[in-house]
């Protein structure tokens, strides 16, 4: 199992269960959206919106500290809400949808349940062999 089939598998997954997803880059993509920190640029595996909930993911094949921790600083960011929100509606505006306000943001990290570590912070998205996806908090 690979960085690929997870992130294919949780897109999948996202499509299925009425997720709007806005970006999907699998590995050695480069994605046209991004967030500017202090010291860095995130450009999310996924960034998808449901319910008014805007979810902003990192996938790996096992569990990553350092995807935790640019989540982390991500969700830290003063501007992150302002510049969500541009992103939601840009979005909308292109698929011809009324736009709507974003109420919260959430952040998971997605990988195989095969992994031993999990987040105790983020949403924990695990892919089985079989590109079952399991949700945990």
């Amino acid at each position: 199992m690979d960085e690929t089939f997870i992130t294919l598998s949780i897109n999948k997954f996202l499509s299925e269960n009425n997720y709007e997803v806005i970006q999907c880059i699998p590995p050695g993509g480069q994605g046209g959206i991004y967030y500017s920190l202090k010291n860095n640029i995130i450009y999310p595996d996924i960034i998808c919106l449901k319910d008014k909930i805007l979810y902003i993911g990192e996938n790996k094949t096992l569990f990553n500290e350092s995807d935790e921790k640019k989540l982390i600083e991500l969700s830290n960011e003063e501007s992150l809400f302002e510049k969500s929100q541009k992103i939601v509606d840009n979005f909308l505006k292109s698929k011809n949808k009324p736009q709507e306000k974003i109420e919260d943001i959430k952040f998971f990290l997605g990988f195989s349940s095969s992994s031993k570590k999990q987040s105790n912070v983020h949403i924990n998205i695990l892919v089985d062999n079989n590109g079952k996806v399991l949700l945990k908090n």
